[in-house]
């Protein structure tokens, strides 16, 4: 590992690489029973004698050690999945045997790729990825900053902690020094002394009386615009302006141009009769009756008055309490109720406060308040159950954090947007064509609109006072202020500040005094030119925080041979494992006193850093990364189709599987339970989507299920579900590859290029079940379907959004992209299939009933990726020996999930360079 010379140069810090001793994999091998076909179907024109293409197979060793070797086996694969090989004019193999050596062939590649990429246990020496850097500076120096302006992390299919996907360049250097500027300025916002209340409360009724003057405003203008149009119809309808205004109609087609040409019109009414005297534009203000009024007018005609809205706009209007404050509305009246945190008020804890009650006739589905960040755009954050009543309202207390001037999410971290945060009904403003929906499903049915379901007296934010901690611990070093109120330190009191600074920011290590000189240069340039004693000094800090001992994950050896990690090393690794985060003075002392070394304390260690909340770093980061539950944010939802999958039932699909894998972990609860279990772990917004009854409160926890529940392990929540669709439809492909991928550790093979598609198909209303199996009368196809398929359709009774359902439906659309009624066609689920050279199911339940008996296939697939998060590198067949341990050591335990952590922590692997 060589770092580039630019970076070498600025730093004087000189990394040490890593290195191991190779290890010697099995070649993966090509079945010889598939020789004869070869041998019959491709060297008649790809042997000794013919090369068509300068391509022979005769000479293929059925064993690849070799990327030549593996790159000519994937070129037959290739040619075979295309349909292109043999030629259609030649003699064509058997469907059956062509499906198998396609299947074989295609599981060989993926042994082969794993075996050439495998990098025999070498753990490569790596920088810290975005979310690590995001909580070492955050454990340093107390705040957060934004790092989506660095470049994503890992390769395609791998994890963001593997070392030879996290390249260094010279762009990232100048971010990372303007970062650590950005992260400085904030921790000098939050020590500066803040003189004032912090706290902020809006009344809202007084949007109110807004609303009635607009909605009086736009009566009237709406009654006088009605008024002017009947008189200038009644002018025109006169018989002696018959012959007038048939010439007129021949360029004013309708009502509304006519009426514009109204000064045409003997007897009609000017505009400005009726007050249409003047017209907002562009410009201004302008007067004159003839400029424009008549668009305006016919904006208020449609939209008002006797307009869609204003039943909606009346019956609100009617409803109690209206003088002591406000209804949340689906529409535009109130779509909700936000407040600006002041731009003096610094970065910190805060807590939003709302008194709010549902309405007695209020569904339990709206019972709920979203709380957000960003009104416009923004996301919601996070959901809460409101049981307070209009005789007894309550106060909902939601704490948030405030960073600074930062917009964004990242790594499921979300930061403030804006300094904006708002309540509102769950569900109304996330999608317009949502909105839309219900408006409309609600007016059809009663001619007003959807009912008023909460009522809020009051909003309001304020600061939360913070006890006096201990500062962080790179403010705690240095021995200098970091702003201008004291005198100049001396250069000797700022070069030991710098150097203790160092050792926090390098995990224990001290600089070389060749870097200290180099950082107390750049100070003294900075004071040189100008600068203060503050900016001089954080320009000196942000400058070790772009170092590569701040950067890298360094685990220095003098020589080339595998050796035990030291104790600040085993510290290190293993809070990166578990927090994504640097060791905090506990395990730092442990590690340097090597106690960390002793199993029973190592055990213990492990156990204390799980319980911290920080082990959330853990959690998260993986499961997004082994579940691939960024496909959740793939694709848009039809929220026509699916209005009940809002942002708060999605926000909280998600949380689902943390939440559920958190609680196996804290409990040593079987990995089989992810597989199937008789409990969930929900809140009242997803149980209420689920249809669970008797679950509230808007924190997650562990509930029995109703028997039969579909619910209950990785196969019932709805994040799962929605990942194997495209947000309208659902994809059994998808949702079968994901299983295999997954659960079952047996992955099926890359699509194939240039699969020929099935032209008979075209513009068919098919099955779901009819359309995939006609995929599988081509053997390019079948080699790979006919393992998915099966797995797919047992999981049909989930619709797009994961909700339960018996009945499919498909709809054509027309030349014009519009669904045609006529072609309709619903069609009951049939879940009944079989498992490729396995068991039939012949409904949801026994097809999980299979799947969960394959819990040592799960486990092995998960201890992979367990082993690729933790150790930094692919897991490859050096690792056949640690998973085997591992499985011994836990299945007395059933799979235990804290038990498969600490069989890996304690093993060699884990604990080596």
């Amino acid at each position: 590992m060589k770092f580039p010379l630019w970076l070498i140069v600025w730093s004087g810090l000189w990394p040490l690489g890593l290195s191991a001793a190779p290890a010697s994999p099995v070649p993966a091998s090509v079945p010889a029973r598939h020789s004869p076909l070869l041998k019959e179907y491709c060297q008649g024109c790809h042997g000794a004698e013919k090369q068509k293409g300068k391509f022979r197979v005769d000479d293929l060793p059925l064993a690849i050690t070799t990327l030549q070797d593996a790159e000519r086996w994937q070129n037959v694969l290739n040619q075979m999945n295309s349909g292109e090989m043999p030629p259609e004019e030649e003699k064509q193999p058997p469907k059956g045997l062509k499906a198998d050596l396609l299947e074989d062939l295609a599981q060989v590649m993926v042994s082969a790729r794993r075996n050439l990429s495998d990098q025999k246990g070498t753990i490569t020496m790596r920088r810290l990825n975005r979310r690590e850097y995001k909580n070492t500076l955050r454990e340093l120096l107390g705040v957060d900053v934004q790092v989506l302006e660095l470049p994503p992390d890992g390769g395609a299919g791998s994890f963001d902690t593997v070392g030879s996907n996290l390249f260094m360049s010279g762009s990232q250097f100048e971010q990372y020094l303007a970062l650590g500027r950005v992260a400085l300025e904030e921790v000098l916002a939050k020590q500066a002394p803040f003189n004032g209340e912090r706290k902020l409360r809006r009344e809202v009724e007084e949007l109110n009386k807004e609303f009635q003057k607009t909605y009086a405003k736009n009566m009237d203008m709406s009654e006088r615009a009605e008024r002017w149009a009947k008189a200038v119809e009644e002018a025109a309808a006169r018989p002696e302006n018959a012959a007038l205004v048939a010439e007129i109609r021949k360029e004013a087609k309708s009502d509304d141009l006519l009426r514009q040409s109204w000064a045409k019109i003997p007897g009609a009414p000017s505009p400005a009769e009726f007050g249409f005297d003047s017209v907002e534009t562009s410009e201004g203000l302008v007067k004159g009756a003839n400029v424009g009024v008549p668009n305006r007018l016919l904006h208020y005609r449609r939209n008002t008055g006797v307009g869609y809205m204003r039943p909606y706009h009346e019956a609100y209007l009617r409803m109690p309490a209206l003088e002591s404050g406000a209804y949340l509305t689906v529409s535009e009246i109130n779509p909700n109720f936000s407040l600006m945190v002041p731009q003096p008020w610094p970065p910190g804890e805060y807590v939003l406060r709302v008194r709010v009650a549902a309405l007695e006739n209020a569904p339990p589905e709206r019972r709920f308040l979203d709380f957000g960040n960003d009104p416009i755009g923004g996301r919601v954050l996070s959901t809460h159950s409101v049981s307070g009543t209009l005789q007894n309202p309550q106060v909902l207390e939601i704490p948030f954090h405030l960073t600074g001037n930062q917009t964004g999410s990242t790594d499921g971290h979300i930061v403030n947007r804006t300094r904006t945060f708002y309540v509102k009904e769950k569900g109304t403003g996330d999608h317009y064509t949502q909105s839309q929906a219900v408006f409309g499903k609600a007016k059809a049915k009663n001619g007003v609109g959807p009912d008023f379901a909460l009522w809020v007296d009051w909003i309001e934010i304020e600061a939360v006072p913070q006890p006096q901690e201990k500062l962080p611990p790179g403010l705690a070093a240095l021995s200098v202020p970091l702003d201008d109120r004291a005198p100049l330190p001396s250069s000797a009191a700022v070069r030991e500040s710098l150097k203790a600074f160092c050792v926090e920011a390098f995990r224990g290590t001290e600089p070389p005094e060749s870097y200290l000189d180099r950082l107390l240069r750049v100070y003294a340039l900075r004071l040189k030119g100008g600068a203060k004693h503050s900016a001089a000094l954080r320009e000196a800090l942000a400058t070790a925080l772009a170092s590569p001992m701040f950067l890298y994950l360094a685990e220095p050896s003098e020589d080339a041979e595998r050796r035990p990690l030291n104790g600040p090393e085993l510290a290190t690794r293993l809070s990166y494992f578990l927090w994504g985060a640097p060791p905090d003075p506990e395990l730092r002392e442990l590690g340097v006193s090597g106690a960390l070394r002793d199993p029973r304390v190592l055990r213990e260690q492990t156990e204390r850093l799980l319980r911290d909340p920080r082990s959330s770093q853990f959690v998260r980061p993986f499961l997004d990364q082994w579940l691939v539950l960024e496909r959740l944010d793939f694709f848009e939802v039809n929220r026509t189709l699916y209005p009940r999958f809002d942002n708060a039932v999605k926000l909280a699909a998600r949380q689902e599987v943390y939440e559920t894998f958190a609680d196996l972990l804290a409990h040593n609860g079987s990995l089989g339970h992810l597989l199937k279990s008789d409990s969930a772990v929900l809140n009242s917004v997803l149980a209420d989507f689920y249809g669970i009854p008797g679950v509230t409160g808007d924190g997650f926890r562990r509930v029995s299920l109703p028997k039969d529940s579909p619910r209950g392990g990785l196969l019932g929540m709805a994040a799962v579900h929605v990942m194997g669709g495209n947000g309208e439809r659902t994809s059994p492909v998808e949702r079968g590859a994901w299983v295999l991928r997954k659960l079952l550790n047996d992955p099926p093979p890359p699509a194939p290029a240039n699969v020929p598609q099935i032209a008979r198909l075209a513009g068919k209303v098919l099955t779901t079940k009819e359309r995939l199996q006609a995929h599988q009368e081509e053997p390019q196809c079948m080699s790979c379907h006919r393992k998915i398929d099966p797995i797919g359709f047992g999981l049909e009774n989930f619709d797009a959004v994961g909700q339960w359902r018996t009945e499919d439906s498909y709809t054509a659309v027309d030349a014009n992209g519009k669904p045609d009624p006529k072609t309709k066609r619903t069609w009951a689920i049939e879940p009944a299939a079989a498992f490729y050279k396995g068991p039939p199911f012949q409904n949801y339940g026994e097809f999980r009933d299979r799947i969960a008996e394959r819990v040592d296939a799960f486990g092995a697939g998960f201890s992979k990726a367990l082993i690729e998060y933790a150790l930094g590198r692919p897991c490859g067949f050096s690792d056949e020996a640690l998973l085997e341990r591992i499985q011994q050591q836990v299945r007395p335990t059933h799979w235990g999930l804290q038990s498969v952590l600490h069989a890996l922590i304690a093993s060699p692997e884990f604990q080596s360079k």
